[in-house]
């Protein structure tokens, strides 16, 4: 018989793997690892996930909704007989990703990504039998993020996976267009992620609730500094661009290598769909500069660049020439500080006390308490910052507005540590009588043989 199982992701952020299966074959939606920090205390540790999901079974496809580790991050333990699925620039993404992440590391993920095909937006797949699935292009953190409309033993599912609609993908109303194109409600079960139903009271405290709104801000903090170092994640370009293209006239715009290999391979993917200018080169800054020796990895850059319509250029930047001109930098924590320095820390080191300031783009938790980032608040070192980030999740205003475009018989809510919460928001208070809470491990069956 037919079934939705959860196999973990029911009441914690991240570490998401759910299955849908027709008692025959199955599908499962993403394979993530436990957000950092968090392994220890999880019901479910990574190194239990693949018997758990696994075990002897192998009648199976793995959809990931976007890059973003705690969706795809034990990937390296799909067996070899699984076939994996993901959005053709997520996947592109992972090609300069994996690589980065596993410089020190014995075993090499890039195979395994390569062994990944790829689905399109709006066009209806069927990666096991008796399952069909259409995935729907969104708006999240993760550029290249998908929901999925699912068709299984005569029941209709959506699955949001992670999404929003105030990034640079959700204007224009972009998320109910998709909705109503794509989905004819009412749908028999609605599966949403509920991050910001326990992180209710941080939306009134944050500076900004757009990406646009974010870019308008960092350039007014930009001009106020000659040397500004910004910690953003590598992988949140909305929030990368909208950097760039707020970058005053007279500061250069600065990153590492691997940081320049994301961004212009996401820019080289955005310019193919034509809709996005934001990830269009900078009229102000059309060459980005790069930090370190050159290497290999400059081919790369200029193999992309040679296949873009509106190239963006780059060339290696000087100490030198960062303390003449004023920079706005990319930077990044260091997870290897007993090993070496990282050259963000020694620019740091060199210009903050000198009209310097450090910007925080990533989300407050990881400063403070059980979740606080320690390499985090090393680079911060105490040192007055800035707050700016807008969540990379969705208002309970749009999962709401999901809710009503959909009309779902059944509400499953995910991703969020608090579900039992999730029916006592006001803004669903018109459909609390639909929400199910559904733990890890419960089968809730689906129909048919």
């Amino acid at each position: 018989m037919a079934d939705l199982l959860i196999h973990r992701g029911s009441s914690q952020i991240g570490g998401c793997c759910t299955q849908i299966s027709t008692g025959e074959s199955r599908i499962l939606i993403d394979f993530g690892a436990n957000l950092p920090g968090e392994d220890e205390t999880a019901e479910t540790k990574d190194s239990e996930m693949f018997q758990k999901v696994f075990g002897s079974r192998r009648n199976s496809a793995v959809l990931f909704t976007h890059y973003h580790g705690d969706h795809y991050g034990l990937f390296r333990e799909i067996p070899d007989d699984v076939p994996m699925y993901i959005g053709p620039l997520a996947k592109n993404i992972l090609r300069v990703l994996i690589p980065y992440i596993d410089r020190n590391a014995r075993e090499k993920g890039l195979p395994m990504v390569e062994r990944m095909g790829t689905y399109e937006a709006g066009t209806w797949m069927t990666p096991v039998p008796g399952i069909q699935v259409c995935p729907l292009y969104v708006d999240h953190s993760a550029l290249d993020s998908y929901m999925f409309y699912i068709k299984v033993a005569g029941k209709t599912i959506l699955y949001t996976g992670d999404f929003r609609e105030h990034g640079i993908v959700g204007e224009n109303g972009r998320l109910e267009k998709v909705l109503k194109a794509y989905v004819p409600g009412p749908v028999d079960i609605l599966i949403t992620e509920g991050t910001m139903v326990s992180r209710l009271k941080e939306v009134g405290t944050v500076l900004v609730r757009s990406e646009r709104e974010l870019g308008l801000e960092a350039g007014k903090l930009f001009q106020k500094h000659k040397y500004n170092f910004v910690l953003v994640s590598s992988t949140n370009l909305d929030s990368i661009m909208e950097f760039y293209h707020n970058t005053p006239g007279n500061l250069r715009f600065v990153c590492d290598l691997y940081q320049a290999l994301v961004m212009i391979t996401a820019m080289r993917d955005m310019e193919r769909k034509g809709k996005f200018p934001q990830y269009q080169p900078s009229k102000q800054h059309p060459t980005v500069y790069v930090l370190g020796e050159t290497d290999s990895g400059w081919a790369r850059l200029r193999e992309i660049r040679q296949s873009m319509e509106n190239p963006l250029y780059f060339l290696s930047v000087t100490e030198e020439e960062l303390e003449r001109d004023g920079f706005v930098l990319l930077a990044r924590k260091n997870t290897r500080p007993d090993a070496y320095q990282s050259p963000f820390e020694t620019l740091r080191d060199k210009f903050f006390d000198r009209d310097g300031q450090i910007i925080y783009s990533m989300w407050n938790g990881y400063l403070k308490g059980r979740k606080a980032d320690q390499n985090l608040l090393r680079f911060i070192g105490g040192r007055p910052y800035r707050s700016l980030h807008t969540s990379g999740h969705a208002y309970v205003e749009t999962i709401a507005k999901v809710i009503r475009l959909v009309n779902p018989k059944i509400i499953i809510p995910m991703h969020t540590e608090r579900p039992e919460d999730f029916a006592s928001v006001p803004e669903f208070a018109p459909y609390a009588d639909r929400v199910q809470v559904l733990r890890d491990g419960i089968r809730m069956p689906l129909g048919g043989q």
